[in-house]
């Protein structure tokens, strides 16, 4: 009894457009890729594959649409030390286990080799008490799906939900003074900033959670603008179990910026790197009385 929570990021804007993927071990990549490619609101008219990691067209390890697989000579790799493996014919759990795949690795997905639409594919989850054979389904979604045959050009960014955007909050960094203020407002339980800055005005926020009584968020300061990382929706939580959802959602966003820091930098930032900015995270919980969460 093993399944497999992805969580699938739009390469482009990761923080815009995901979904999140339950599927059985047993079922086939290509059943997992359909699922993917229906979700992101593509087609099934070109190629693609999976890989390792984000390393797309540099991964050593493919797993093919079955008809190019079984179209190449014997079956053979298109280039030196590359292996590949048809996806109709591997399962989830085959390719989990192939990869040596740990909780928040990642795999990549390319589908279009002329326009090239990338996903990766984070492991937030082994689900030990879901059906071996359940077929992939989309548990959590974030974003609209993509237009596969516009135009290109600028995409809007997704606006802030109505209870955000009633805060008028700026487009720049926040002072602290006022986010603690935000917690006076009877429809706030918690705001709790997770990256100050020092400045010359007085110290400011650039990420912080805020908990309204029924759902709460997750925010990011970015040149555009404030965006929403993680929504966490009530689901009859209590105060505290949607407070424990929304620290476990910065502490997951943490580790994800640690990965993608390293990708674009080609320096590695490890546990520690994470640990350090789960600090004012802790220190904010210790604050409030939470500090066991």
């Amino acid at each position: 009894m093993t399944a497999y929570r992805f969580r699938v990021k739009f390469d482009t804007d990761p923080t815009s457009l995901w979904r999140d993927i339950v599927v059985g071990s047993d079922r086939t990549l290509d059943e997992f890729q359909a699922t993917i490619n229906a979700a992101m609101g593509l087609d099934q008219d070109h190629l693609w594959f999976f890989g390792v990691d984000e390393d797309y067209w540099d991964s050593d390890v493919k797993y093919q649409r079955p008809e190019e697989h079984e179209g190449l000579p014997s079956s053979q790799p298109m280039r030196f030390g590359e292996e590949t493996y048809n996806a109709g014919e591997t399962t989830v759990g085959a390719m989990v286990e192939q990869l040596g795949l740990d909780q928040y690795d990642r795999i990549c997905y390319l589908f279009d080799y002329g326009d090239e639409w990338r996903f990766y594919a984070i492991l937030k989850e082994v689900l030990d008490d879901e059906p071996d054979d359940k077929d992939p389904d989309v548990v959590k979604e974030k974003g609209e799906q993509v237009d596969q045959y516009a135009p290109t050009g600028a995409e809007e960014e997704p606006p802030l939900p109505d209870r955000l955007r009633e805060l008028d909050l700026p487009d720049t960094a926040i002072p602290i003074a006022d986010l603690r203020a935000l917690e006076h407002r009877d429809d706030i339980e918690h705001v709790i900033v997770l990256l100050s800055i020092e400045t010359g005005f007085g110290a400011v926020s650039e990420r912080f959670v805020i908990q309204f009584d029924d759902v709460g968020y997750l925010l990011e300061n970015f040149p555009h603008g404030w965006e929403v990382i993680e929504e966490v929706d009530d689901g009859d939580k209590t105060e505290e179990e949607l407070l424990t959802a929304l620290a476990d959602a910065a502490r997951e966003w943490h580790t994800e910026i640690a990965d993608m820091a390293s990708a674009t930098s080609g320096q590695y930032f490890d546990e520690q790197t994470v640990e350090a900015m789960n600090i004012e995270l802790n220190q904010e919980l210790e604050r409030k009385g939470y500090g066991h969460l």
